[in-house]
């Protein structure tokens, strides 16, 4: 059956398809599929054009024809799109524009975001100012916002699931793993990333008398974003998944040097009210927005002061000639210190840091035992090891 806009045309007998959806047939009618965008497990992204307008999108295509999960997959499928209307209309979150499906596909069309995923985004720059961070942050808790007041949580908020336009605005997409909650319901399943897993949803999997989660899963994720956008790296990261779950059930993580040294305590104060362990006790995304962090006061609220905007002026001068000066007279660079302590340096660090990306494909994190610079130390652990005087007794 399709339902086409203002109109309905019967051409298949099937009723088990999404309500407002249209046959396959028409998405091939009425666009041109174009080149890979990204590909999943079951499905594959594309860039494609409406052919009468010329408007580029991007369309989502679902394999359902698997045997033993196509089933699941179509359900799950139209649970997305169920919660992407209900949902659809913020700035924030990507715009449903059409669905198709057929006996063996289902197509979503979305707008298209050139700049591709948060995370890709990441792993050219590393880290992200204060200020781009609380550019990108402020939407994503407005769009939450929006989603959580639709009675809509999320469950996978992280950078891959964060797209950016040419301007750095985000869209929230991915709704997956998202589920319409009704007035006092709470969920026990486990979803989501490892990274990115609340206390309470850990606890509600692995504690059989422990309570649901709620909307507050994708507050604690987001504390995890912001923490990543800052210095470069996950706050729980570890090799042993294990090691990792258990400091997510602790909550703990650490503000270190050097990566935190240049960070005001105002982003560093957020993070700790996001990632608290205790739901109850946890920062709502309401409140996050009317953090200090979002709401510094500026010069225009404050009373004029002629002896202030003279010191201003001051400073800027002196400002603006030191920063000519740093053209032309580099800041010098120690090597006994370069090859002692290469991670030390700032300007080494990020370029570590990008190696690592390269190298890996995820955050490598600095923690006891392990640190970025010794991934690119001249000699490996093990010839450490031999090196080592061993002592020989009789």
């Amino acid at each position: 059956m399709e339902r086409a806009r203002g109109t309905m045309t019967v051409i298949d007998e099937t009723d088990d398809v999404l309500p407002d959806s249209q046959t396959a047939k028409v998405f091939y009618s009425k666009y041109e599929p174009k080149e890979v965008l990204g590909r999943g497990v079951s499905s594959t992204v594309r860039r494609c054009v409406d052919k009468e307008t010329g408007t580029e999108y991007a369309v989502k295509i679902i394999d359902i024809s698997e045997a033993d999960h196509g089933s699941d997959i179509k359900e799950s499928t139209h649970r997305e799109v169920e919660v992407l209307r209900m949902v659809q209309g913020h700035p924030y979150v990507i715009e449903l524009h059409d669905v198709f499906e057929s006996a063996t596909h289902i197509f979503l069309v979305f707008e298209l975001l050139r700049q591709g995923e948060l995370f890709d985004y990441l792993t050219t720059v590393v880290t992200l100012s204060e200020k781009k961070t609380k550019h990108i942050m402020k939407q994503l808790f407005e769009a939450l916002l929006h989603v959580h007041d639709k009675s809509v949580v999320h469950r996978d908020v992280k950078p891959e699931n964060i797209l950016l336009d040419d301007n750095l605005d985000i869209k929230l997409t991915d709704f997956g793993f998202a589920r319409i909650l009704r007035p006092g319901e709470e969920l026990y399943d486990l979803v989501g990333t490892p990274g990115y897993l609340a206390p309470e949803l850990l606890r509600a999997n692995m504690i059989e008398t422990a309570p649901g989660y709620r909307f507050e899963v994708d507050t604690w994720a987001c504390g995890v974003v912001m923490y990543t956008l800052l210095v470069g790296c996950p706050p729980f990261w570890h090799r042993k998944q294990m090691v990792m779950l258990r400091n997510i059930m602790e909550g703990k993580f650490t503000f270190g040097s050097p990566e935190w040294d240049d960070v005001t305590d105002a982003p560093k104060d957020l993070i700790s009210r996001l990632l608290t362990v205790d739901p109850a006790r946890r920062i709502t995304v309401r409140e996050a927005l009317q953090h200090p962090f979002f709401h510094r006061v500026t010069a225009r609220e404050r009373p004029f002061s002629g002896r202030r905007m003279f010191k201003l002026a001051i400073n800027s001068v002196r400002a603006a000639v030191r920063i000519q000066r740093l053209k032309y007279t580099p800041e010098a660079l120690s090597v006994s210190v370069a090859i002692m302590d290469p991670y030390r340096i700032k300007a080494l660090r990020k370029v570590i840091d990008a190696c690592a990306f390269r190298v890996y494909g995820h955050w490598v994190k600095k923690a006891e035992g392990q640190n970025r610079a010794m991934l690119f130390e001249n000699l490996p652990k093990t010839d450490l090891r031999r090196a080592a005087p061993v002592l020989v007794t009789s």
